[in-house]
């Protein structure tokens, strides 16, 4: 058996609940890539103790990976869904989603998606997130403030549905889940440098004016004095 067979074996069990269920049924006989012996090694597996052991990976993966990078929305998640964080890991390991991640997920993108397939499901009741319609621009914002962005555009302008800021302190400073948040449309020039993510809140007229500039698009019809401040905060995020 090749190693990947062995890893892809272990690793199907650790994160796949729906195979490791149907193992334990046995529902079916033998992994890819096993021989007969092999696959009496993997059947002497205590499926208590690796419930136990999987139930501790994923309190170890949401400890420490995804609440330090995302944290918010790592809250908002588990609140969302009425689960506790093992429950959310091992949903989220589970899922299709998961399996675009790049390395153990440093920029989020699993999470992203698994988030945005939760946001569009249309049950016959409600949507998944029905309770929190902005955890996908909250996640969003997380990324691109840790330097997660989508391209190499720097300075960039983005515009957010949510307040994702006011999201992020009633979550985690007041600790309270906020409840029929409206939108509320934030923009915000962010600038990323070795010291990490600078980002200045703009009014809209800023944000329009400041589009321009970096698109480098003529501004011969915007007020003066308003073109002249946006160049100035230009010259210093990039001096």
């Amino acid at each position: 058996m090749s190693l990947e067979a062995q890893y892809r074996a272990v690793y199907q069990l650790l994160y796949k609940r729906w195979i490791r269920d149907a193992w334990g049924q046995a529902k079916f006989e033998r992994f890819d890539g096993l021989d007969d012996a092999e696959n009496a090694q993997l059947k002497q597996v205590d499926l208590l103790r690796l419930d136990n052991v999987v139930r501790l990976h994923a309190n170890d993966i949401g400890n420490n990976w995804y609440a330090p990078r995302f944290p918010a929305s790592w809250t908002a998640l588990q609140v969302a869904l009425g689960c506790n964080q093992a429950e959310l890991t091992q949903r989220l390991t589970n899922s299709e989603e998961f399996e675009l991640r790049e390395n153990d997920d440093a920029d989020g993108r699993a999470l992203a998606a698994f988030v945005r397939k939760l946001a569009d499901e249309k049950p016959r009741s409600q949507p998944v997130l029905h309770r929190a319609p902005w955890l996908p621009e909250l996640l969003r914002y997380e990324r691109l403030i840790r330097g997660h962005w989508p391209d190499a555009t720097n300075p960039r302008l983005e515009t957010f549905e949510f307040d994702v800021g006011g999201l992020i302190d009633a979550l985690l400073e007041k600790q309270l889940f906020p409840v029929d948040e409206k939108p509320a449309p934030l923009h915000l020039l962010l600038h990323r440098d070795k010291a990490g993510v600078t980002e200045i809140a703009l009014n809209p007229d800023q944000a329009r004016v400041m589009a321009k500039l970096l698109a480098r698009k003529p501004t011969g019809d915007e007020p003066p004095k308003l073109v002249a401040k946006c160049r100035r905060v230009l010259n210093r995020l990039k001096a």
